[in-house]
């Protein structure tokens, strides 16, 4: 029996049309594996790029292969490049018409929409006006008035140098205290 080359092709696109119906349903790792058999990659390399083990890959590969009815591995690397470059085409857009939006001829047709939201309109509204708890009158300030506004800086700095100050003092006091203990015994 003769096999004509054209009966090779039509079992070719079945068997892709099978495996492309199988790639969604993958998990995140077999998709993973498949992007590098689908670049024509040894199972060693792949090992390498992800870090894996070589016999990781291989199950990866055995697992889609089962599910597909063992195909070559030739070939799921080509039925994997085809279901890519179908799910790139389905993201690009056909044209620049948005078609979810009606074209609208008559101008005044958008302020007749318009007119209906007054019905809608809650009779009780209330304003509310959040306020920060420090901006509070009954909170007293965190940070002292003269540590704020236009010479802030200055006064910060000033206020750092001045707790420098007296704990290095502190620090002077209680060392002479411990240095007249220590006279003591």
């Amino acid at each position: 029996m003769e096999v004509d080359g054209r009966d090779l092709q039509d079992a070719s696109k079945r068997v892709g049309s099978h495996l492309r119906s199988i790639f969604p349903h993958l998990t995140p790792k077999q998709h993973e594996v498949l992007r590098f058999v689908a670049e024509n990659r040894t199972s060693k390399e792949i090992a390498w790029d992800l870090g894996i083990s070589e016999s990781a890959v291989n199950q990866r590969i055995e697992g889609v292969r089962g599910r597909a009815g063992s195909p070559p591995r030739a070939e799921l690397a080509r039925a994997y490049r085809q279901y890519l470059q179908d799910l790139d085409a389905a993201c690009n857009p056909v044209t620049d018409k948005i078609y979810q939006v009606p074209e609208t001829s008559d101008p005044d047709a958008s302020s007749e929409r318009d007119d209906a939201a007054d019905q809608f309109a809650l009779a009780d509204a209330m304003t509310f006006t959040v306020k920060a708890p420090w901006q509070n009158d009954r909170v007293s300030r965190i940070v002292p008035e003269v540590l704020d506004g236009k010479n802030a800086g200055l006064s910060r700095v000033a206020a750092m140098v001045v707790i420098a100050f007296g704990m290095l003092l502190i620090a002077m006091v209680g060392l002479v205290v411990a240095r007249a203990l220590s006279d003591i015994v």
